[in-house]
């Protein structure tokens, strides 16, 4: 790419980027005003306004924040019974239900009562009312829900949420997949940026998370996906370590969390402290620790698959009178296995993972253009990835990263927008050909919403221009064409619509996405064995971005008692990227040698005499994936009640009109739950049908039936909480297997397990 070039798509990203703002400002001017219920927030004691509490309609997705006075107006609230909860911390909970007849309902005044932690003011504003309006399909999993569902994993504590999946290749690689859409076609972020890992790129690679050391999990859908990223078709998944990043603290403050899973003898543990200093100066240390034996079945271990997790994590806070900076910097460490096969190594894989991340995030308030605040996001992750064969001391694969990146965004309460600057250098190491890498990515996104009569619009976009650029100075690949290894670049525009109507007890979402995906440096130009998949991965230089337009529709229905949601969608690519097996092997083996049988594309591989790895290639295909899901919710009396969901997905290559492979099976989740504080029970059942929709080399998958319990039991003494939570999960025992696990020819899924956490915060 010349000089000439470059500066030419500089000019016109910087044009872009005038028209866009300009556009954006002008449309969040044309908000007219929506229903709200307004009142003021004191405490208990000494009748003092309370600043920063916390005001939200969780089911609805939208909140606010009180003010100095305490005064406080919750915007964007139905016409019929709404519940509201108001939080801060320090102060205990207040929950409220509230019937509105008119747009404008005053409460009068909300009185909280002072908790053990004695926390200061708030003195910035978290601005929860410039939050978008929510898509019906999204989920936010937080407080007892998330200490309940808590498990090592991100997809292991999603598991139960509609439309979601599982694909592993072990305890220590279990990744989430999203209505039958897994990796890179899904986005995971923390805190709104990418995560930095690369889980996305392939199924062996851990996700850089323990989730003991997080706090909340969002599933994101709708317009609001395009203000993370384009990649979104089958959602965002954001997780936050801090739920409040305005918590302030009077005096230090202590959080721990300790336990035991019976599955693979697990230890764990987690400690995080606030220390307050001065007037506006606050330090965060955060501490995790994770030791894991083989994972246990019911017809024995999973052999190779213990794991070790570590992670310091450090931060300092400066609280000013409009503003908020925080700098922090992390360490993390996971070591991990990937269990044998014959299929390129008998005895198994060992992966070492290391990760460093540096953040400084900073937010102000201001008034400028209309917009109320500037949230300014800088990172920088260095990763490293190496696979080694059981018993060797010098990995055979080396893989690694650095990424920086600086994002911007303004806001008001009817519009969104901002820019991303993103830098990403890749090297492979080892008997790897991948040529080392650079990408750049700009984007510019941005989302605003308007009240029409009864109907509420919102729109987002969001351009992004991604430029690939490998070191062609030293290529010697195996099985890649060197004059196909080129720069490339892919512009991308993505767009979606949605509208909302409330109706009495109901709400309808509709909406449609158009987006793109640009394939990766792995995508383009990947040409060696990558051991923890059993395969030889070959690129394709010449891979064209991926296009997919998306149709949902939700209609839910809310009651004082129940709650019913049924949600169907369609997405549909004209250039769906598959990696496809290059031959096949009927598990015989010709001339007594151990090679595979005719027909299949491989190479051998030195695990012994039997050892290969499979071909696998990139292509693009036409492809559609359709689904259906429905959750619900009913309460019997005050502490009993019942939930349940179904997912039903299916996935078809519209070309050869076969099924795509590795699609999830139907779920069908049903649990009871007993709310009989200070203790909480559920038992849970999941129903999952065999899978005999078979993808190219795929093999049927038998149903089963597993139940699961979980409960927790909160005691509160003068300083301290103390907070004992269990899970006993496949309480039957029942031996079953994962559609989705690529082990699943080794072993089936964990047997019984039996998991303990205390918590205490003081």
């Amino acid at each position: 790419m010349d000089m000439q070039t470059i500066l030419l798509r500089i000019t016109f990203l910087l044009q872009l980027t005038k028209k866009s703002f300009t556009c954006f400002c002008f449309l969040g001017f044309l908000w007219s005003q929506e229903a709200s219920i307004k009142g003021f927030i004191l405490d208990s004691k000494n009748r003092a306004p309370i600043h920063g509490a916390n005001v939200f309609a969780k089911e609805l997705g939208v909140g606010t924040v009180s003010r100095v006075d305490g005064h406080f107006i919750l915007d964007n609230l139905p016409e019929g019974k709404v519940s509201i909860t108001i939080a801060i911390i320090g102060y205990e909970e207040v929950d409220k239900s509230i019937f509105l007849e008119k747009d404008i309902l005053d409460i009068g005044v909300v009185f909280l009562t002072r908790e053990v932690i004695n926390v200061k003011e708030v003195v910035v504003n978290s601005h929860l009312e410039l939050q978008p309006k929510k898509f019906s399909s999204n989920s936010y999993i937080v407080g007892n829900q998330y200490h309940t569902e808590l498990k090592m994993s991100l997809a292991s504590t999603l598991e139960e949420e509609v439309g979601m999946s599982i694909r592993s290749m072990g305890q220590g690689t279990r990744q989430p997949v999203l209505r039958g859409y897994a990796g890179d076609r899904l986005l995971l972020t923390e805190d709104g940026i990418t995560a930095g890992d690369l889980s996305n790129t392939s199924i062996d690679h851990s996700i850089s998370m323990d989730m003991i050391s997080y706090n909340s999990v969002k599933i994101i859908r709708g317009p609001e996906a395009l203000l993370y990223g384009s990649n979104t078709i089958g959602g965002v998944i954001d997780v936050s370590r801090i739920i409040d990043p305005n918590a302030r603290f009077e005096d230090p403050n202590f959080q721990a969390i300790l336990g035991h899973e019976s599955s693979n003898k697990g230890v764990f543990g987690n400690i995080v402290c606030n220390l307050p200093f001065k007037d506006n100066h606050q330090l965060r240390f955060s501490m995790l620790g994770r030791n894991a034996e083989d994972q246990v079945t019911p017809v024995g271990p999973l052999l190779n698959t213990a794991l070790t997790n570590s992670e310091l994590l450090g931060s300092y806070t400066y609280f000013g009178k409009d503003y908020r900076s925080t700098f922090s910097y992390g360490l993390l460490n996971m070591d991990y296995g990937i269990p044998g096969t014959p299929e390129g190594h008998i005895d198994g894989v060992d992966i070492t993972m290391d990760k460093s991340m540096q953040r400084f995030s900073f937010h102000k308030d201001i008034s400028f253009m209309g917009f109320q605040t500037l949230d300014v996001d800088q990172r920088y992750i260095d990763y490293s990835h190496y696979e080694s064969e059981k018993g060797s001391s010098y990995p055979a694969v080396s893989l690694g990263q650095k990424i920086f990146s600086l994002q911007n965004i303004f806001k008001n309460r009817y519009l969104q927008f901002g820019s991303l600057i993103q830098y990403r250098s890749f090297k492979a190491g080892g008997f790897y050909w991948t040529p080392d890498t650079k990408e750049y990515k700009i984007a510019l996104f941005g989302l605003f919403q308007k009240k029409y009569n009864d109907f509420v619009m919102q729109i987002s976009s969001r351009a992004e221009y991604l430029s690939v650029l490998p070191n062609t100075s030293d290529l010697n690949p195996s099985n890649l064409n060197a004059n196909e290894i080129k720069n490339r670049a892919f512009p991308l525009f993505s767009f979606a619509v949605a509208l909302y109507k409330n109706w009495k007890n109901f709400e309808i979402s509709i909406g449609t996405m158009v987006t793109g995906r640009a394939p990766g440096i792995e995508d383009l130009y990947s040409d060696g064995p990558h051991l923890g998949t059993y395969a030889y991965e070959i690129g394709m230089p010449t891979l064209e971005q991926e296009q997919i337009i998306g149709l949902e529709a939700s209609i839910t229905y809310k009651s004082d008692i129940s709650f019913f949601r049924f949600t169907g969608y369609q997405n549909s690519s004209p250039n769906y990227h598959i990696s496809s097996k290059m031959g096949n092997c009927e598990e015989e083996f010709i001339d007594g040698q151990g090679h595979p049988c005719a027909g299949a594309d491989y190479i051998e591989w030195g695990s012994g005499s039997t050892g290969w790895l499979y071909k696998y290639q990139l292509e693009g295909i036409s492809s559609a994936i359709i689904g259906f899901e429905s959750d619900f919710k009913y309460e019997m009396t005050g502490k009993l009640n019942f939930s349940g969901s179904i997912s039903m997905i299916r996935g078809n290559n519209t070309l050869t009109n076969l099924p795509l492979s590795y699609m999830p099976p139907d779920k069908f989740l049903f649990s009871t739950n007993y709310d009989l504080n200070p203790v909480f029970l559920s038992l849970q059942f999941k129903k999952v049908s065999s899978q005999t929709r078979l993808g190219e080399f795929e093999t049927v998958t038998k149903g089963y039936l597993t139940a699961d319990l979980n409960g927790s039991y909160v005691i509160h003494s003068t300083r301290m909480t103390h907070k004992l939570v269990f899970q006993i999960g496949n309480i039957f025992d029942e031996t079953y297997y994962n559609h989705l696990s690529r082990v699943k020819m080794i072993m089936p899924e964990k047997g019984r397990s039996v998991s303990i956490q205390y918590r205490i915060l003081f």
